[in-house]
């Protein structure tokens, strides 16, 4: 539990450094080029967590090597998720930072850059797998490969969910703007549309992705699907767990405001 503890401090730590990086750069430089590699690095990590984090790091709790999994233990009921939920969130964040300095359409634009990157990546790794390895050596690459069902599933997840995200934010940061925003008094609307936009894109995530990953694809690749009772099971678990670290990123955006109007009035 203390290793779990540890690692959940690093990686607030760990988003804070990046949060505050980014949009300092951000605003320097006024383009997202660097919000866009931390959003590519947040989908990488996101891959690999998915099938391999809980058997590397002890985050204590119950992995599940079938399900690439975590079993988490609430007091009232367990909560079974995808490992790669305990990334995924964050790449939310980024799109809201994207979107509150530079508007939807570039958070689209970054959408198709990171797909486009992850798709050529996944293909990368299966080719570099297929080279030969010294006899006296290892692949280490055999250990990180992706699961094609929960890699195709997670494609279809996050194009959709992080462009209705995009869309979404923006509405929302429109209408707030419109009726009750007055420019100072920024501070008491950002949460809004920052935690309404995630929650919803996140169970849409959610929703999408655990059938596809676990039942729909492995049907049509000729595997054995699981039971319907475990698939809602992990769909209510993912979106709980999404959700509790969803909420995390808030004070990170706040940050990130307040950095995008310090530099502004420089």
């Amino acid at each position: 539990m203390l290793e779990g503890l540890i690692v959940g401090i690093a990686i607030l730590i760990i988003l804070g450094v990046l949060t505050y990086l980014g949009a300092w750069f951000t605003a320097k430089s006024n383009s997202p080029h660097a919000l866009i590699s931390i959003y590519i690095l947040f989908l990488t990590l996101a891959q690999f967590f998915a099938v391999k984090a809980p058997a590397v790091f002890d985050l204590g709790l119950e992995y599940i090597p079938i399900l690439g999994s975590i079993l988490v233990d609430i007091g009232l009921l367990p909560l079974l998720a995808p490992a790669g939920v305990i990334v995924f969130p964050f790449t939310l964040q980024v799109t809201d930072m994207v979107n509150e300095k530079f508007g939807r359409q570039t958070v689209y634009e970054m959408i198709w850059i990171a797909l486009i990157s992850q798709i050529i990546m996944v293909i990368l790794l299966f080719i570099a797998g297929y080279i030969p390895v010294p006899e006296w050596g290892t692949d280490p690459l055999t250990e990180f490969l992706p699961v094609p069902t929960i890699t195709l599933a997670s494609w279809i997840a996050f194009l959709i969910s992080e462009r209705f995200d995009a869309w979404l934010y923006d509405r929302v940061r429109t209408w707030i703007q419109t009726k009750y925003e007055t420019g100072k008094d920024w501070w008491k609307y950002l949460w809004i549309r920052n935690v309404f936009s995630d929650v919803l894109s996140l169970a849409i995530d959610s929703i999408i992705f655990v059938p596809l990953a676990f039942y729909g694809f492995p049907l049509i690749f000729g595997l054995s699907p699981d039971p319907i009772d475990l698939i809602i099971t992990m769909i209510f678990g993912q979106i709980i767990t999404k959700w509790f670290l969803g909420l995390i990123d808030t004070p990170y955006m706040y940050l990130t405001r307040w950095i995008y109007d310090r530099e502004a009035e420089k």
